[in-house]
């Protein structure tokens, strides 16, 4: 105990001493995206993330804070080099962050939990680069392995930038300030206010809707990805709340940013993101309230996620302004999707058909589809076919139809791996905030499973090699005493007080 309170008496504190530094900051993103002379958005999110990556004070985490900016943002966007191939802003950022660790001589030490996640996410990585490489050639292998790879990286930067809760807090702080700011954009997208009505980073973009419902994208490219981003937040920022893993006088903070996400989860008329949260926030529950095994929450939870959207029982009664109609022929052309990868993996079990070849593929397979739901789908699109045009919407199958089953146990093994990481963390904790933070990941994990049903996301936003990151960076502070004891401290130093064990 003496030489915890030693310890403590040598620390800076963890978190600003006045919490409504926050508030500002989201107040400053948003008036930065919607007055800045710069020539686009995109260019606005760039500035902030370069300044995060000059900042002088500890930039190893600030260097992970531009990431994550980047990747709740322009998670796509890609950067010409001089004398260079193209490359990823996803992909440079972390190879800067990398060459920062490097030059800082600092060790990378990723903690007891990495080896549980990073085997399944090799084994996928390698399935996929050898299905891709058999089945679409060496070019498309290797642009596809840029994600897997960029992937990898993310787990082990991420969890080697952080070594004591400070620093896991300022990740958190920094994505609650973007995520924020987000909502807000959308909001104010919605409404058409300020002029933000086609501040966005695909110039255009709202115009492409037809009707009044407009699917705001926010700071993010696409309204689905936002959806998937926002969707994941709310049971973080609950259970941080519950956990009182902050500062007293942020617990408004965090309430504030949930009732401005809400709305701006809704505007983005996303129907399997507002399931999604539901589900996350009943694996919250059950979590903290149930000796349940996580796992069988998770596979609860998709299951019956699954048995929805098979049965559409829930079309057309809850997103708005989106008709039933519209919804319905979401759902049969989804429904298409399916029946034809379910039977293209079936008759591609090892390797799958590669990465790119569903659209190609996938008209061969008519004759394995109900023959009613093309009909109804050829009559309602005055002849336009899904199949050969939109890709299989459902990360799960896609996984499964491009590398083959192996890859899609990986794939699943890697959700579980990280799940149990975070649970794991969330027991053996001594820091509330770890405890909090720990919890509200493991329910947007299931959040994440659940929309991705529904979407191809896997490729574009990284958010599940984001989770998985964090689930290591969590064990890593949880799970040794060491770091377990400094999260004590640092907690005793905000005012916290006391944590449970």
């Amino acid at each position: 105990m003496e030489i915890a309170a030693h310890r403590a008496s040598s620390l800076k504190p963890a978190l600003p001493s006045r919490s409504y530094s926050l508030p500002w900051l989201v107040l400053f993103a948003v008036a930065l995206w919607s007055f800045s002379p710069l020539s686009a958005p995109a260019t606005v999110l760039l500035v902030m993330a370069g300044l995060f990556m000059m900042s002088r004070r500890s930039r190893l985490v600030w260097g992970m804070a531009a990431f994550l900016v980047s990747q709740l943002t322009v998670s796509s966007y890609m950067v010409d080099l001089p004398l260079a191939p193209t490359i990823s802003l996803r992909l440079l950022l972390l190879v800067l962050v990398g060459l920062i660790l490097w030059l800082s001589r600092e060790r990378f030490e990723l903690g007891p939990g990495a080896r549980r996640v990073l085997i399944p996410a090799a084994i996928l990585t390698g399935t996929a680069i050898i299905a891709n490489v058999t089945n679409s050639g060496v070019g498309y292998a290797f642009d596809d392995f840029r994600n897997f790879g960029a992937g990898l990286l993310i787990v082990i930067l991420l969890a080697s930038v952080v070594r004591q809760s400070k620093d896991l807090k300022i990740l958190s702080g920094v994505v609650l300030v973007c995520v924020t700011a987000s909502a807000i954009v959308g909001i104010l997208q919605h409404y058409q206010f300020t002029g933000l009505g086609q501040d966005t980073l695909i110039p255009g973009f709202l115009q492409r809707w037809e009707g009044d419902a407009i699917r705001v994208p926010g700071m993010a490219e696409t309204e689905l990805e936002l959806s998937y981003v926002l969707a994941a937040a709310v049971p973080v920022l609950l259970a941080v709340y519950i956990f009182r893993g902050m500062a007293p006088s942020s617990g408004w903070t965090m309430i504030a940013s949930i009732a401005l996400i809400a709305p701006a989860l809704y505007f983005t008329y996303t129907r399997s993101a507002l399931l999604a949260l539901v589900f996350g926030l009943v694996a919250l529950v059950m979590f903290r309230k149930t000796r349940i095994r996580g796992e069988v929450v998770l596979a609860g939870s998709l299951l019956v996620m699954l048995t929805f959207s098979m049965t559409g029982i829930l079309e057309g009664r809850y997103v708005g302004e989106r008709s039933a109609a519209g919804q319905q022929a979401s759902s049969i052309s989804r429904m298409v999707l399916w029946q034809a990868g379910l039977a293209i993996a079936e008759d591609h079990p090892i390797l799958g058909i590669g990465g790119d070849k569903f659209t190609e593929v996938a008209p061969r397979y008519s004759s394995r589809v109900d023959s009613s739901l093309l009909a109804w789908e050829g009559e309602e699109y005055w002849g336009y076919q899904t199949l050969g045009n939109e890709a299989v919407h459902n990360d799960f199958l896609t996984v499964w139809v491009s590398y083959g089953t192996l890859a899609l146990a990986a794939y699943l093994w890697l959700v579980v791996a990280t799940l149990r990481n975070l649970l794991d963390s969330h027991r053996m904790a001594a820091s509330r905030f770890v405890k909090g933070l720990s919890l509200g990941l493991a329910a947007a994990l299931v959040t994440y499973g659940t929309n991705a049903f529904y979407h191809n996301v896997f490729a574009a936003l990284p958010l599940l090699w984001i989770l998985a990151g964090f689930s290591v960076a969590c064990a890593k502070l949880a799970l040794t005493w060491r770091d377990a004891e400094n999260d004590l401290d640092l907690d005793r130093e905000s005012g916290i007080g006391s944590a449970n064990a």
